[in-house]
């Protein structure tokens, strides 16, 4: 009885052997890694940072989507509120966004500001930054436009 557990024994760890290769041997795999990929959109026109911008300004539009456009958020949505306040309080004010200019995640722009009886300002440099595939207004350029309008942080 004792021969025969040790053939059965014997057999079993040669099958074994051989599913695992010779000498005993494991084959292993490394664990599947995912390389991190940046998600790039293409870089949008002056009538799309436009539109963009008109949304953060829009009062009436939902807190959420206006603070979806700002790099800062939530945070940075206080001063736009006090800032479209002003910008809202000059009669005939109007602004425009120019000359974007994309390098990498970085979208640089010229607002344009122009008020009746003082025509148009010089350009105020503003700036978007691709965030996980969308571009926002940065949290710098919303504290320049801050300055030009009185509403620093």
């Amino acid at each position: 009885m004792i021969k025969r557990n040790a053939r059965v024994a014997t057999a079993a760890i040669a099958l074994t052997a051989a599913a695992f290769g010779a000498l005993g041997t494991v084959a292993t795999a490394a664990p599947a890694t995912a390389t991190p990929s940046i998600v790039r959109t293409a870089a949008p026109s002056a009538g799309e940072l436009q539109s963009k911008l008109a949304l953060v300004l829009n009062s009436g539009a939902a807190r959420s989507a206006r603070a979806a456009e700002l790099e800062g958020g939530e945070a940075d949505l206080a001063v736009v509120e006090r800032v479209g306040g002003v910008m809202g309080s000059v009669p005939g004010l109007t602004w425009a966004v120019q000359n974007p200019n994309a390098s990498g995640d970085t979208l640089d722009a010229d607002l344009m500001v122009t008020v009746p009886g003082y025509g148009t300002f010089p350009p105020i440099q503003i700036a978007w930054r691709q965030i996980d595939g969308t571009w926002k207004l940065t949290s710098e350029s919303v504290d320049t436009i801050a300055y030009y309008a009185g509403q620093q942080r």
